[in-house]
Order: structure tokens, then C-alpha cells, then sequence
């Protein structure tokens, strides 16, 4: 227990770490910008189960909690100040769910970051006068920065921690009593200043409980970013984009044609 305690502060510190970087590289707003573009195509990959009631929730949790823009700083501060206090009376299916969200969050943020950096990097090579004003992200220049990243072992792992994250809440609802006791907790919480922390494990909890089959729902998730990651990484679409042939949105590019998000790039 003591050891996952450890890995939680780590997680929230790598995050801050990097978030410190990005802001001191100018490049938070883009940071947060391939996130927005993230949770868009997230939605559109699976949109069954956004139209699906039963799933929609648990859909809206990985998206928002663990690739969105949002600022997840309060939260953040909420569990590293009650964990390592607290860590004795919370199941340890609970701790372990936290901990591989947060290990989640964590390396998301950071393939984030590099994606960001590849992003600029594409612009300021770019013939484009526009290209050096501003940064637009769509399918063709997220692919083109995913590709030119070349981090398909931590890609994998990306996948490897949603396997994990979904196996973990799935036996963190099973436990008995946790509805009664996050309930309990609610206007404790409130007292504390803990709202942030006590709303990300009451939406993790009350989302994964309404699906009637969380190992199915996981698996279709994974087994769709699985195959987004190796057709990006898949050598013929490499060769395309390196080569700089112009791929169309419906053809080699698996990424859905969704609206574009233009962030100016600050000097």
C-alpha cells in the first residue's frame, strides 16, 4: 500500500513537471489543444457507446478524466494532500484504481507534450507563411506528429495502462459498500475542500457500475485504439507521410475527418 502511495505522488508530480515545462516553452494553449482535438476524435471513434446510455458514462470518464484539457490541478492537490494520510482505510482496489489512473494521466500528458513539440516542429519547417503564425491540428497534421514521434513502444504501454485502468475499476465497483461509503463521504468531502477528488471517484465509480458488461466494453475500446496505433505506426502509412504524399481523410489515414483546431503559436 505504501508503495502505491509512492507511485500516486509520482504520477502527480511527473504531471506538474511536465505542465511547468510546457507553460515555460510557451507551449501550454497547443498542449491543451491536441488534447481538445483527442477527446473529439475519442468521441467519434466511439460513438457507440456515447449513444449507448448504459456506456456513455464510463465513454465520457476515460475521455474527460484521463485525455481531456481540463484542469485537473484541484484534484490533484485534493489527492496528494489526503492519500498519504488516508491510504489505511481505503480498500486496496480503490488505491490501485486511483494509481493506474493517475499512471495513465500521467503518460498521456506526456505523449501530449512530445506531440505538441513535433507539432511546432512541422509548422516551423512548414513553405507556409501561415504555418508560422499559428498551429492547425486536424487528421492529417495530428497523424504527420504522431508519426514523426516515433514512440510506438510507449504507445503500446498507453494501451497496456487502459487495459489495466478498466481490469481495476471493474473490481474497485465489485467491492461492498463503496457506493455506500462514497456517499457517506460526499458532505465529509464538501467540509474539507475535497469536492475535486470525491467527484473523479463518485463519476469513475457510478459510470463503470451502469455497464452490464465492463470486460466487453473494454475490450472493444482497446481493440480500436489498438489498431489506430498500428496503422499509424504501420510502415506503409509511415512511408507516406514521410514522404510527404498528400493521404485523403476517407483513404490511408484511419483518423476520423473531424473540425480543425487552430492555436497561434506565441513568440
Amino acid at each position: 500500500m505504501t508503495d502505491l502511495v509512492a507511485q500516486v505522488s509520482r504520477h502527480l508530480h511527473r504531471v506538474h513537471a511536465l505542465q511547468e515545462m510546457a507553460t515555460e516553452a510557451k507551449l501550454l494553449p497547443l498542449v491543451q489543444g491536441v488534447q481538445r482535438w483527442q477527446t473529439l476524435r475519442m468521441q467519434a471513434t466511439h460513438e457507440g457507446h456515447i449513444n449507448d446510455p448504459r456506456t456513455a458514462a464510463a465513454l465520457a470518464f476515460f475521455v474527460e478524466q484521463i485525455y481531456g484539457p481540463q484542469d485537473f490541478s484541484q484534484r490533484d492537490a485534493d489527492i496528494q494532500r489526503v492519500v498519504p494520510k488516508m491510504h489505511k482505510y481505503m480498500p486496496s482496489q480503490a488505491l490501485r484504481s486511483l494509481e493506474s489512473a493517475l499512471r495513465l494521466h500521467a503518460l498521456s500528458y506526456e505523449l501530449d507534450y512530445a506531440l505538441a513539440l513535433a507539432l511546432k516542429s512541422m509548422a516551423q519547417a512548414a513553405d507556409n507563411p501561415c504555418a508560422k503564425t499559428s498551429i492547425v491540428i486536424n487528421s492529417q497534421t495530428y497523424a504527420a506528429a504522431y508519426c514523426k514521434d516515433n514512440n510506438a513502444n510507449l504507445r503500446q504501454e498507453q494501451i497496456s495502462l487502459l487495459i489495466e485502468l478498466g481490469e481495476n475499476l471493474s473490481q474497485a465497483v465489485a467491492i461492498k459498500g463503496v457506493a455506500m461509503m462514497l456517499s457517506l463521504s460526499k458532505h465529509p468531502a464538501r467540509m474539507k475542500g475535497l469536492q475535486a477528488l470525491h467527484l473523479f471517484l463518485h463519476d469513475g465509480y457510478k459510470a463503470f457500475k451502469k455497464i452490464p458488461n465492463s470486460q466487453r466494453f473494454m475490450d472493444d475500446i482497446v481493440s480500436k485504439e489498438a489498431r489506430l496505433v498500428a496503422i499509424l505506426f504501420s510502415k506503409q502509412f509511415s512511408e507516406q507521410v514521410f514522404s510527404q504524399q498528400v493521404f485523403s481523410q476517407q483513404g490511408i489515414n484511419p483518423l476520423p475527418c473531424l473540425p480543425s483546431i487552430e492555436i497561434p503559436i506565441e513568440a
